[in-house]
């Protein structure tokens, strides 16, 4: 009896044993495959999510405490958003926390931003939270170096600055701001010719009146809430680069005339000068011919030799008066000379 009695317990031992094992077992694969701790910290701050949803994100290799944190921070600021949202958002690469920001952002400024709309936002972009703090904060913008010519002749530069909000809803499908820049450089360009310097100088706003800023920002993604012309000043004044230009073709035009009337001057030159080698030319054929018609002449007997010495003595007598005239010359110009060198003598 004391045999069966122990065989009997210690039968029992061993069943509870093995329950136990089986038990602890269970535990830490319940603990190793279920986000435990993520399901303990949703329970506590009243954001509950079922443990299949938590433990579904670790299978996918997703931290659950990224959703469990999302919800409880949507919890928190009052943001009705479902757990499945949050969810997708995650799934698809989003930062849930920045699009419930977002959200609560949107909601305190009053501004009308969907789940739908916010999620695609930060699944686009990345950046949800930030292009919802453009929207409810203005955005100044400056349009640097936009020129033209004014009715006066004078080129200006013309510095824009520009105050945009951002319009949500067409943020990713409207035009951006470069769109809204370029509209708004065309009407001050088309709008600087139709006024005078001073005009403009005097009241710069005048480039910027009237101009339908409604047509620019219709299929934007930016309001433009104002438009004011900064800075103005003068490039350069055309009415003076056309009067440098004007003088400067004048002096040139002179400067061809002057240049016309000294090459006339210089073939005139030229030509008297070849008109008074032609004869010099015409002379020396003509002295050359004289010793040929007086040997034609002696031949023929109009001419005697004796007339040839007369006529050769004439010429040595007309050039030894000559050279005496010449002497007589200089001698008078060294009589000074003469007199300063023997005055004393005398």
């Amino acid at each position: 009896m004391n045999i069966s009695m122990l065989g009997a317990f210690g039968a029992v031992e061993i069943a509870f044993t093995v329950i136990g094992a089986i038990l602890l077992i269970a535990i830490i694969l319940l603990l190793i495959i279920v986000p435990v701790k993520a399901y303990v910290t949703a329970l506590i701050s009243k954001a509950h999510i079922s443990m299949a949803k938590l433990t579904s994100l670790k299978n996918c290799k997703i931290d659950p405490m990224i959703l469990v944190e999302a919800y409880i921070l949507a919890k928190k600021a009052g943001v009705a958003i479902k757990v499945d949202e949050i969810e997708s958002v995650i799934l698809a690469g989003g930062n849930a926390k920045n699009v419930i920001s977002a959200m609560k952002l949107a909601k305190e400024a009053q501004i009308a931003l969907p789940f739908s709309l916010a999620s695609a936002l930060e699944i686009r972009t990345k950046n949800s939270l930030e292009i919802v703090k453009s929207a409810v904060e203005l955005a100044s913008q400056n349009i640097e170096n936009v020129k033209g010519i004014t009715k006066d002749n004078f080129e200006i530069s013309v510095e824009i600055n520009i105050i945009l909000k951002l319009q949500i809803h067409k943020y990713l499908f409207g035009l951006s701001t470069d769109k809204i820049k370029s509209f708004v450089i065309e009407n001050v360009i088309k709008k600087i010719p139709q006024f005078d310097k001073n005009q403009i100088f005097n009241n710069p706003q005048i480039l910027v009146q009237d101009v339908n800023f409604a047509e620019a920002c219709h299929n934007s993604a930016y309001l433009i809430q104002d438009a004011r012309i900064s800075n103005v000043s003068i490039v350069r004044d055309i009415n003076l680069e056309m009067e440098v230009k004007k003088a400067e073709k004048e002096r040139v035009y002179a400067q061809m005339q002057a240049d016309r009337m000294k090459n006339a001057e210089e073939m005139k030159e030229l030509r008297a000068r070849t008109q008074t080698e032609e004869t010099k030319a015409s002379l020396l054929e003509a002295e050359a011919q004289i010793p040929n018609a007086i040997s034609q002449a002696i031949k023929e007997g109009r001419f005697s030799v004796m007339d040839y010495y007369k006529l050769m003595n004439l010429q040595a007598d007309t050039a030894l008066r000559r050279s005496i005239i010449t002497n007589s010359s200089d001698g008078d110009d060294d009589d000074g000379d003469d007199d300063d060198l023997f005055g004393d003598d005398e």
